[in-house]
């Protein structure tokens, strides 16, 4: 009994900590430097976008974005949210997005990658991910410096570390066989200052102006600003009242972020953070 009435004085607890952050209107806790909640602006989606699970920012200011389940691209307007779609596949579990070129580069959570032609989104080639272990992958984003597609795992069984990464060539179209980079769940709990945080990745993209990764967890909610080699420089705590299923980060080439949710409440939306450097 005690076990459990300590149990849920925790729960009551971190309940009142969120509704706290929601009443002060805070996004992120602490408040990531250059983003103000201030300024936030919210994209509500048409229902068509429910599951939305990945986004990609566009050159001409629209977003490719894919939902969880439809083989489809849809373009948005990063200003309104309407929005134009395109079949490229079957039903599967797609998660995240990436246009390298004149490709859409679509991830499939058991790692396989779907590349779509910009140019003929109604066509499709396969290319299996080569690991016979179980990982689970939602994140996936492009390193112009290395020039590979990063794939980050969500939840995986083959080290006992908490994330670890692989990468895809869209040159030779080969996947890597060794790991990337790792990031130590014992990490991600001292920055986090909780050694119970989950943190299971959901999005992941590369800040343009601060040269940073930056990963979003949905099972978590949670920020992680990371160098390119997966060493984390920051963490921050995500309002649940704003963020209640957040699954695709994108950012503008002056830094706005945009971060989508999938509809948990009945509407999928899309909230955008301007960047104010030094502000």
């Amino acid at each position: 009994m005690k076990v459990m009435n300590a149990a849920i004085l925790l729960y009551i607890l971190l309940v009142l900590s969120f509704t706290g952050c929601s009443r002060q209107g805070k996004s992120f806790v602490p408040s990531i430097p250059g983003y103000h909640t201030d300024t936030r602006q919210t994209i509500v989606l048409d229902k068509e976008l429910l599951e939305i699970s990945g986004m990609y920012y566009l050159p001409d200011t629209r977003i490719a974005a894919i939902n969880d389940e439809d083989g489809k691209i849809f373009l948005i307007n990063s200003s309104t949210g309407d929005f134009t779609v395109t079949k490229f596949g079957r039903k599967r579990d797609y998660e995240d997005v990436v246009v390298v070129d004149s490709f859409y580069y679509v991830l499939e959570s058991n790692g396989n990658i779907h590349r779509v032609p910009v140019a003929m989104a109604n066509t499709e080639e396969e290319f299996e991910f080569p690991r016979e272990k179980k990982i689970e992958f939602e994140s996936l984003y492009y390193d112009p410096n290395l020039k590979q597609l990063v794939l980050v795992s969500k939840e995986q069984r083959e080290t006992k570390k908490g994330i670890i990464t692989y990468t895809f060539s869209p040159d030779s179209l080969q996947f890597s066989d060794d790991i990337l980079y790792e990031i130590r769940r014992k990490e991600i709990h001292e920055h986090l200052k909780d050694n119970n945080a989950e943190f299971k990745s959901s999005a992941a993209a590369i800040h343009p102006v601060l040269n940073k990764l930056f990963l979003v967890a949905s099972v978590g909610k949670a920020m992680l600003q990371c160098s390119l080699d997966g060493k984390i420089e920051g963490a921050w705590q995500l309002n649940p009242v704003q963020f209640p299923q957040p699954e695709g980060l994108t950012f503008a080439p002056n830094g706005d972020m945009f971060i989508s949710n999938e509809g948990a409440d009945g509407k999928a939306t899309i909230l955008k953070f301007p960047y104010t450097p030094g502000k």
